[in-house]
């Protein structure tokens, strides 16, 4: 038997579950279902089955769904970032959410003896739990605020539990926003005008609000908080 006359009969399926199986519009005439009870324990409708997944594939076919995943793929690529943003100080920053671990009210923070670190404020108590506390103003070098802060709703001052990988801290922020979802391309180069210290651990400004929300470089800020622990 030739290749032909293979993807024919592969091509034709005699879907007699349709015609006299329990699929069938009318009564049931297939003797076969006396002793298998259902088609789907027919030998027939499992060989047809197997002969569906030979049939071979149209070149449209997968070009059509080549095009499709590499569409959805490519809108994921740059619809996939979202961040929470928060205040210190007069600073709007954005972090990664995939590392935020839980947002809590202020705490008591337990200082540490024989630390005079300013990165390191002390130890929390977060679910039984003691985190070490830091400062992401420090590491970020930024000013007390300075502009004042009226709306029309109160301000609470939180904090934020991150982790990565076996690194676990918690620092306190001034104000908490929510999440704010953005795709690559919104992402700007960080402008010269800003302090070279907030350069350093921001990978981009995100416009939000009249703003621009420094988007934190998680990499550098975990390993400068675990250096500063030494």
């Amino acid at each position: 038997m030739d290749q032909g006359h293979d993807m024919a009969q592969l091509m034709t399926i005699d879907d007699c579950w349709n015609r006299i199986g329990v699929w069938s519009r009318q009564q049931s005439t297939c003797p076969e279902l006396q002793q298998v009870i259902h088609c789907r324990n027919c030998r027939k409708y499992a060989a047809a089955g197997r002969n569906v997944l030979k049939r071979p594939v149209p070149a449209d076919y997968a070009a059509e769904w080549t095009e499709r995943f590499s569409a959805q793929k490519e809108r994921r690529e740059t619809d996939i970032n979202s961040a929470l943003v928060f205040r210190l100080g007069d600073e709007w920053l954005a972090l990664a959410n995939r590392h935020i671990n839980e947002i809590t009210p202020i705490r008591t923070i337990h200082s540490l003896p024989h630390r005079t670190n300013e990165l390191v404020k002390g130890l929390v108590n977060i679910r039984g739990e003691l985190k070490i506390c830091v400062s992401l103003g420090a590491l970020l070098q930024l000013e007390r605020a300075r502009e004042s802060y009226v709306v029309d709703h109160e301000i609470h001052e939180r904090m934020i539990h991150i982790t990565k990988d076996d690194h676990s801290f918690v620092f306190p922020v001034s104000e908490i926003h929510g999440v704010l979802n953005y795709d690559d391309n919104s992402l700007k180069a960080t402008p010269a005008t800003i302090a070279k210290s907030r350069q350093t651990f921001t990978s981009g400004v995100l416009p939000w609000n009249d703003r621009h929300v420094g988007v934190v470089d998680v990499e550098l800020m975990f390993f400068a908080l675990a250096k500063g622990l030494q």
